[in-house]
Parts: structure tokens; sequence; C-alpha cells
């Protein structure tokens, strides 16, 4: 068999309405901010610091928090030669575990919270997790103790594809 066959493929956004909505109230200042001091020209002083303070909010808050949240996709792949991870745009490459490192494996129902302080690349008391939404996962053990939880839709579905691959 190919190796690059995916028996498991799955791909999860940030999709909360409430989560989207926060975002919206942060990039909303920085938007009026920057339409009344560029297009509308009005301003505090005429202090040309107050003109890049403005021009970097507006960019960092105003446009790349809202396009760095939108790129943000968690695609989980397993193969016959490992479980493939990745977080876009924070992993460059995918994450490979190969099946030798896994102990054991297990779906389960986690509190994103409580667990490992919400949603993303965390580090809770658990170990390490990988999470877009919900509170769904597979629950990775590795030789050395250490623990990886991927957040799935699929949960169940993942778990068993991951058992197929195990030694």
């Amino acid at each position: 068999m190919h190796e690059h066959f995916a028996l498991f493929h799955e791909e999860q956004r940030f999709g909360q309405w409430w989560f989207w909505l926060i975002l919206l109230v942060a990039a909303a200042p920085a938007w009026y901010i920057w339409w009344q001091y560029l297009v509308r020209r009005r301003t505090v002083s005429a202090d040309v610091t107050e003109g890049v303070i403005v021009w970097l909010v507006w960019l960092g808050v105003g446009v790349l928090l809202p396009v760095v949240f939108a790129s943000m996709r968690l695609v989980t792949q397993v193969r016959y030669d490992g479980v493939y991870v990745r977080y876009i745009p924070f992993h460059w490459r995918w994450v490979k575990i190969t099946p030798e490192r896994i102990k054991s494996v297990q779906a389960r129902t986690y509190n994103p919270l409580l667990e490992y302080g919400g949603w993303g690349i965390r580090y809770g008391v658990r170990g390490k997790a990988y999470t877009v939404s919900g509170n769904q996962g597979v629950e990775l053990e590795f030789a050395d103790g250490r623990t990886l939880l991927i957040g799935s839709r699929r949960a169940e579905e993942l778990e068993s594809s991951i058992r197929q691959i195990l030694p």
C-alpha cells in the first residue's frame, strides 16, 4: 500500500459564532480609528508618531489578527506510516507521529477550559493538545508517558484509524 494514502482525513476550522463575535469586537475599533485618521483626516494631534501607531494598530488588530484566525485550521491525517497533524498557520510542516511511538490511543470527551485552558495549541495538566472546537478528541499516550490530545469531530473514527496502523 502507498504510504501517502490517508486512512483518515479531517480538516477543522474555528467556527464558533461567539469566537468570531469577539474577533469582530476586537477589530472594529481599529477599523474605526483608521477610518477617522486616514479617510476623514481627523486627528487628535499632528504628531507623526500618532499616524504610525494608527497604521500599526489597524494592520495588527484590524487586518492581521482576523486574517490569521480565518486561515487557522487543524488538519489531521492517519496514513499507514503514522499520524500526521498540522495546525495551519503555526506548523509549516506536518507533525508526524510514528506508530511505534504510540503506547495507547483513546477517543474521549475532554474539558477544553479546565484541562487545557481553551482551544488551540495548548499545554495543560494532561499534556499537549491540538484543538479547534468542541470537547471530543483522541488522546495518544507515548512510551515516555507524555500525552497528546487531537481534537476531532469524528473522534471514534480517528481512534479506529489509528488502531489500524499500530504494530
